[in-house]
């Protein structure tokens, strides 16, 4: 089942507009039911979701699956877990980002468990991980870019206002903030290592 999933989290103010399939997770199964749109799958605890707005879920959820609120990850890992099992290219998490922190933190460790396939998506964000290779970046309206990593890495990047050649970075730097695309397209090179691609505009 190749192609494109989107997963509504609890705190979702938007979906990217791209064609795809899509999973509800918790009480963002809620938010896609009450926009009458269908999903695959709607799985969570659904400890903040009222028995009557289940009723609505499972009128819109082809399988509903309800997790134990005592559990090791959260509703977002699972939702993605499942998305990934069931065979999708690349799955965007519709979120809000920059409301509960842990949350926001948790979705970009997502991010970099699953680089190239977990995108972070709000109306103001698009968060991506990259590994090795040399990535086409689109810029699809977002005004700055900026690259992060974890540990080390080496990156290289070209067409942006501000491009670097084989530079080593570490969890240290944030040099790496607020650069921007200058045409459509940006290319980044990861030499080694693993970063967190942020594609940012004001509100």
């Amino acid at each position: 089942m190749p192609g494109n999933c989107v997963i509504a989290l609890k705190l979702c103010d938007g979906l990217p507009d791209i064609e795809a399939e899509y999973i509800g997770a918790d009480a963002g199964a809620l938010w896609l039911a009450k926009k009458g749109i269908g999903m695959k799958l709607a799985v969570g605890d659904f400890d903040s979701v009222a028995e009557e707005d289940m009723a609505l879920i499972r009128q819109y959820a082809e399988e509903v699956i309800r997790l134990n609120p005592i559990k090791d990850d959260s509703d977002s890992e699972s939702a993605l877990r499942h998305a990934i099992r069931m065979g999708y290219d690349r799955v965007w998490l519709a979120c809000r980002m920059g409301g509960r922190m842990d949350h926001t933190w948790v979705n970009f460790r997502l991010a970099l468990m699953f680089p190239e396939q977990a995108v972070l998506y709000d109306r103001q964000n698009r968060i991506m991980a990259y590994g090795t290779g040399r990535h086409v970046i689109h810029k699809d309206g977002y005004a700055y870019f900026s690259v992060f990593t974890d540990q080390e890495a080496v990156i290289s990047l070209a067409g942006m206002k501000y491009p670097l050649q084989e530079t080593r970075i570490s969890h240290r730097d944030v040099f790496t903030v607020s650069n921007e695309i200058e045409g459509e397209e940006g290319i980044l090179e990861v030499h080694e290592g693993l970063v967190l691609v942020m594609q940012c505009r004001d509100a």
